[in-house]
């Protein structure tokens, strides 16, 4: 089946399921930071901006 779509239908079908688990996975990551140093860190931070940046991707899938 993969070899019947053409190149940019194949990459947008996997962008369209990556960008949605990165931005959750990096939620979760910074909602478990913050949980343990009862507070934002710079790692929370830049996980936070990760996942705006993919819901921002989403918006143009």
């Amino acid at each position: 089946m993969w070899k019947l779509l053409k190149l940019r239908l194949r990459t947008l079908v996997i962008v369209a399921v990556l960008v949605p688990l990165v931005g959750w996975v990096a939620r979760r990551l910074a909602e478990r930071t913050e949980q343990r140093h009862a507070g934002p860190t710079t790692t929370s931070r830049v996980l936070r901006g990760v996942d705006a940046t993919t819901r921002k991707a989403r918006s143009f899938i």
